[in-house]
């Protein structure tokens, strides 16, 4: 009722706020629809355009923060950070001596391989954390052309050509950890479903910092 009675022309919407046929078609005023992120499934994008209306995401605007975010739920992962911060104020007095052996078991990234799903920008700002760390990074995206990824280290900027797999298959037995950076899949299924997380080796780490349905 707002958008009809101020005739307004650009709508901008985050993530919750859905954008479906119904309110495009009241609100005629309508010019120029806007995410304020990367992700578009909130937007019925295609029927948007074929009413004339322009739609416009943000891509670039939380690639670092997401790959930041990534890598600090593998840190966290790789040393037990987060069962620690839960367990020991409530079990540390008398559980000490298990826990100390249960969080000695912590692990290094350097030389660990990380599977990198979608090597888009978070995709491929991720890579330069993980190459900076001394991790082996594969990558996986049917749409990828160019696997370089530039890093800049002191003042100098080298270029790494990072390995891409053909398929999920290729990708999974080989890693340490694996992180997803894809939009939701079209028709709803997901990107890793039993099929997939059976291929990956014993001890394996997930993040997801996509959609929860992939």
């Amino acid at each position: 009722a707002y958008i009809q009675e101020k005739k307004v022309a650009v709508l901008l919407v985050r993530s919750a706020t859905k954008v479906r046929k119904d309110l495009i078609d009241a609100c005629p005023s309508l010019q120029v629809i806007v995410r304020g992120g990367v992700g578009v499934d909130n937007i019925d994008v295609e029927y948007a355009k074929s009413k004339g209306l322009t739609v416009y995401n943000t891509p670039a605007s939380s690639s670092q923060s997401v790959a930041e975010l990534t890598f600090g739920m593998m840190f966290s992962m790789a040393r037990g950070l987060y069962d620690a911060d839960r367990l020991m104020p409530t079990s540390g007095a008398s559980e000490f001596n298990a826990l100390k052996k249960k969080y000695g078991k912590g692990t290094e990234l350097r030389g660990k391989t990380l599977g990198i799903v979608g090597f888009g920008r978070i995709g491929r700002s991720l890579a330069q954390y993980a190459l900076g760390c001394g991790m082996k990074v594969l990558a996986y995206d049917p749409f990828a052309t160019n696997t370089d990824v530039s890093l800049t280290i002191a003042g100098q900027t080298i270029s790494v050509k990072v390995e891409k797999v053909d398929s999920l298959a290729e990708l999974l037995p080989h890693c340490h950890y694996v992180s997803l950076h894809v939009p939701k899949q079209q028709d709803g299924s997901a990107v890793l479903g039993a099929k997939e997380l059976a291929m990956l080796p014993k001890g394996a780490m997930l993040v997801n910092c996509a959609r929860g349905g992939v």
